[in-house]
C-alpha cells in the first residue's frame, strides 16, 4: 500500500498497512534546519503575504526535490497546495512571517469595495493544476487547502469588531459571509473536478475553552453559509479548527466531512471522541505542538504510543502535529514522531 492509498483508505475509514502520517504544512525554516541545507536565521517562512490574490504555496517543501526527500525521510504521506484568498486584514512581518493584527472593513461601504477574482477563472487554478502534474506520480496523497468563509470574514474585520459586529453591524457581517462564502462555494466545486485526492479546510472557530462566539451565533452565521460551500465539494475533504469543538461538532459533522483535524491536546480528548465519532469521521493529529519544541525524543514517542491507541483501532486516525510543523520545532522530536507513528502505527 503506497501513501496515496493509505491516506485515502483512512478517510474512507478503512483500515489501512499502517497509520498515516499527514501534517498540514511543514514550515520552510524547519525544512531546512532538517536538512541542513541553510543556518536558520537566514530565512523565511514561504507562508508570506503577498500582492497576488490567491497564496499557492507548496506545503511541503519548496521543490519537487525538497519534497521528496523530506517526506521519505520523515514517512509524510502527503503532499498539498494552499488556496488561501488574500484577505482584508492588517498585516505585519516579523521574523519573515505575516502576523494578522487587525482588520480593514468596518462598515458595508468598505466590504462593497472588495473585489475577488473570478472564481471561474481558469487561469485562477494554474498552480494547483501545474503541482498535480508535478506530484502526482510521488505515490503521495494530493490535496489543496481552501478556506470555507469565515476566516476571511473574521480576519478581515479583525477580531475584536467582528466580535462586536455580529450584534452591532449584522448587515455587515451578513455581506461579507454572502461575498466569501457565495465565492467560496464556486472555487470547491473547480478544485473537486481537478485530480486531488481531498481538499482541506482552514476555519479556525475556537480557543482553547471555547468557541470564539456562542454555539448559537456560530450556528447563525457560520453554519448557513458553510453548508453552501461544503455541498459543492465532491471530495473527501478534511474540517480544521484548533481548539474546543464540543459545542458545535455535531452541528459539524452535519456538513459531511471526512476528517476533523487538529484534535487539539488539552481543548479535544482523543479517546473520547474515538469512542463517540470514531464510527463517523477520521480523527487527524493530536501531538503537541509545544513539546515538538520543548520536549523530548521520548515524551514524543509517548504522546504519539497513546494517541495510536486512543485512537488507531479499527482505522479511522491520521496521525501527526496538532496544528502544523512550525519553524520553532525541534527536529529531533519530530524525526521521533515520524518513527514512533511507524514503530506503533502496523495494522495486524
Amino acid at each position: 500500500m503506497n501513501s496515496r492509498e493509505r491516506v485515502l483508505a483512512t478517510l474512507k475509514m478503512q483500515k489501512p498497512d499502517r497509520v498515516p502520517f499527514v501534517e498540514m504544512t511543514v514550515d520552510n525554516v524547519f525544512i531546512q534546519k532538517y536538512l541542513g541545507n541553510n543556518p536558520p536565521d537566514s530565512l523565511e517562512s514561504k507562508y508570506r503575504f503577498t500582492d497576488d490574490p490567491v497564496l499557492n504555496v507548496v506545503t511541503v517543501g519548496d521543490t519537487r526535490k525538497e519534497s521528496e526527500e523530506i517526506c521519505d525521510r520523515l514517512g509524510i504521506d502527503a503532499v498539498g497546495i494552499s488556496f488561501w484568498i488574500k484577505h482584508e486584514g492588517i498585516v505585519k512581518q516579523k521574523g519573515g512571517h505575516g502576523l494578522v493584527v487587525g482588520g480593514a472593513i468596518h462598515s458595508v461601504e468598505d466590504a462593497k469595495k472588495i473585489r475577488l477574482p473570478d472564481p471561474d477563472d481558469e487561469r485562477l487554478y494554474k498552480p494547483v493544476r501545474d503541482f498535480i502534474k508535478e506530484y502526482r506520480d510521488m505515490g503521495k496523497a494530493l490535496y489543496s487547502i481552501m478556506n470555507l468563509c469565515s476566516d476571511p470574514v473574521i480576519l478581515g474585520m479583525g477580531f475584536e469588531n467582528f466580535s462586536v459586529a455580529i450584534y452591532t453591524q449584522p448587515d455587515l457581517v451578513h455581506e461579507l459571509f454572502e461575498l466569501y462564502g457565495n465565492w467560496s462555494a464556486k472555487v470547491a466545486r473547480n478544485l473537486s473536478e481537478l485530480d486531488l485526492d481531498f481538499l482541506w479546510s482552514s476555519d479556525d472557530i475556537a480557543f482553547k475553552t471555547s468557541t470564539y462566539v456562542s454555539p448559537e451565533e456560530i450556528r447563525k452565521w457560520f453554519m448557513p453559509h458553510y453548508k453552501k460551500v461544503t455541498d459543492n465539494i465532491s471530495k473527501p475533504w478534511i474540517y480544521h479548527s484548533d481548539g474546543m469543538l464540543y459545542d458545535v461538532l455535531d452541528d459539524l459533522l452535519s456538513l459531511g466531512m471526512s476528517g476533523l483535524h487538529p484534535v487539539e491536546p488539552g481543548s479535544m480528548d482523543l479517546r473520547v471522541l474515538k469512542e463517540k465519532y470514531g464510527h463517523r469521521i477520521t480523527l487527524i493529529g493530536h501531538i503537541d505542538v509545544d513539546k515538538l519544541s520543548t520536549g523530548t525524543p521520548e515524551e514524543i514517542d509517548a504522546l504519539v504510543k497513546q494517541a495510536i491507541e486512543d485512537a488507531a483501532y479499527g482505522g479511522g486516525y491520521i496521525c501527526g502535529s496538532a496544528n502544523s510543523i512550525p519553524n520553532y520545532a525541534d527536529p529531533a522530536n519530530v524525526e521521533a514522531m515520524s518513527k514512533a507513528i511507524l514503530k506503533y502505527g502496523k495494522y495486524q
